[in-house]
């Protein structure tokens, strides 16, 4: 027979054996044990790192907003608009998500978003106090929801817009013109009309470009998330916006809400486009991909808005249902149905791929992809933006209205207000982060595998070990050892014995 290895040489083989198996096992299956590790970091779950960073961004947050000042209002409609770009008037942002509630019957989450925003003068190409003149964004929302009206009730409009010494322009300071606001005795007089005259916008005090903004609740609206917890889900993956499963603004496939709510985005991205919803456009809107890169080290997939995405519909008929009705310049997008009937048409900065014909009706415009375009920058692996830049432009649109003396014999345009911009870039910290995470997906498997060639290595060496200094003993020298081992211990008796006096 062969003579058994010691236990703790036994033990030692399969312990290692069975390591080698396990290493073995999680290298072949890597790619899913990393998929459930990092799901379970940013799933939206109250104790999960993804969450709490969702919840109270603790990157730092920009708001620039740029004006278009108009330099020769006093001449219009004789000269085209000059416009003169002032800015950036940058803001700090603090963004939080407030009224948070789990739905675990569905696997998602509701919220609203709190924005706050401090003014930056350090960072700032002016000051609040700085003058500025736009176009008299009341009066043209006034006669511009008066387009259906009968000859009795716009004469009625025109003769009140006189009377209240309304004209084409208003000038104001940065400050009265953004956040605080600025009294307008026609707002006075919109808050006795029926709610079918003032298209249902609630009554205020005040008008400017952001009044009512800072520190609100209602930004955004009421947005519910899927948490990522359900199979065919990702963390951020938009439900309902306002309790709507789809927009009441549009028809057909322009009502869907579908894409990512833009803060957090699906994993394994490809070069498919990209889907977010802007709720500051009412709607989901399709980027297209546009290039692959690196930033310190962190590859990317670039995100951008074509010439496709505010397409009036000639080139993509698939926008016909987003025109509510009236398709405008390609280039430009029809708000209004969300903004209680007013002229509000959003675009890109400086009119950016649309139609070279809205630029013909002012001076002053100068689009630049490099300045202008919107975009996402998205790690596509772990689907974490790295690097974004949200831009879009206010425009009122404006049209000859022969019984209402003041806009009687203005040219049919869009006219540009203002445009802003959320610049975020991801930090160095986050970068070097990002660069170690990928390293551990990406080199995971093989280190893996090559811990267990090593334990098995290993355990083969202690199987051989154990092998060799086990040698053959048979039954007859057993015997012998045994009679020689008594024999032994008899003698040494006998020898004690014979020591004894």
């Amino acid at each position: 027979m062969r003579g058994r290895a010691p236990l703790y040489r036994r033990t030692a083989v399969a312990l290692t054996a069975v390591l080698a198996c396990a290493a073995l096992v999680t290298a072949l299956m890597w790619n899913s044990v990393f998929e459930l590790a990092f799901s379970s970091q940013v799933t939206l779950t109250p104790t999960s790192r993804g969450y709490k960073e969702w919840v109270a961004p603790s990157l730092p947050l920009f708001f620039n907003v740029y004006v278009f000042n108009w330099t020769n209002a006093d001449r219009f409609p004789e000269e085209l608009p000059n416009l003169e770009e002032l800015g950036p008037y940058r803001f700090r942002e603090h963004r939080r998500h407030i009224n948070v509630s789990f739905n675990s019957q569905n696997h998602s989450v509701s919220y609203r978003t709190q924005r706050s925003w401090y003014f930056d003068e350090e960072f700032s190409n002016g000051t609040m106090q700085d003058n500025i003149t736009i176009i008299n964004v009341i009066a043209a929302s006034a006669v511009y929801r008066s387009r259906h009206w009968g000859f009795i009730q716009q004469k009625g409009l025109s003769m009140g817009l006189a009377m209240l010494g309304q004209a084409f322009s208003v000038t104001r300071t940065a400050e009265e013109l953004f956040f605080e606001g600025y009294e307008d005795p026609f707002l006075d007089i919109a808050k006795i009309l029926p709610a079918t005259t003032t298209g249902g916008a609630p009554p205020v005090d005040r008008f400017g470009l952001f009044y009512e903004r800072n520190n609100s609740m209602d930004t955004e609206g009421l947005v519910e998330v899927a948490t990522g917890e359900a199979s065919g889900t990702y963390p951020g993956q938009i439900l309902r916006w306002n309790n709507y499963e789809s927009l009441p603004f549009y028809e057909g496939a322009c009502s869907q809400i579908t894409g990512s709510a833009g803060e957090m985005m699906a994993h394994n991205l490809t070069e498919e486009p990209f889907t977010l919803f802007v709720p500051d456009l009412c709607r989901t809107v399709h980027l297209e991909f546009d290039s692959s890169g690196s930033l310190d080290g962190v590859m990317y997939n670039k995100y951008t808005m074509t010439d496709a995405s505010f397409d009036n519909s000639v080139r993509s008929p698939e926008n016909a249902c987003f025109c509510s009705g009236e398709c405008s310049w390609s280039g430009t997008m029809n708000v209004s149905a969300c903004r209680y009937g007013s002229p509000a048409f959003m675009s890109l900065p400086h009119f950016l791929y649309g139609d070279p014909e809205l630029r013909s009706y002012v001076t002053g415009l100068s689009p630049d992809p490099e300045k202008h375009s919107f975009y996402f920058a998205i790690e596509p692996r772990l689907g974490v933006p790295v690097d974004v830049a949200g831009r879009f432009q206010f425009n009122v649109f404006i049209e000859p209205t022969p019984n209402i003396a003041l806009y009687e014999n203005v040219p049919r345009m869009m006219f540009p207000v203002f445009w802003v911009e959320q610049k975020v870039q991801v930090s160095p910290e986050l970068l070097s982060e990002l660069r170690s995470v990928r390293a551990v997906l990406e080199r995971g498997g093989a280190i893996l595998a090559g811990v267990a060639v090593a334990l098995a290595a290993l355990a083969l060496a202690l199987l051989t070990c154990c092998s060799k200094t086990s040698k053959y003993t048979s039954p007859q020298e057993i015997k012998e050892k045994d009679e020689a081992e008594a024999q032994s211990r008899r003698v040494s008796r006998l020898d004690k014995i014979s020591l004894c006096p």
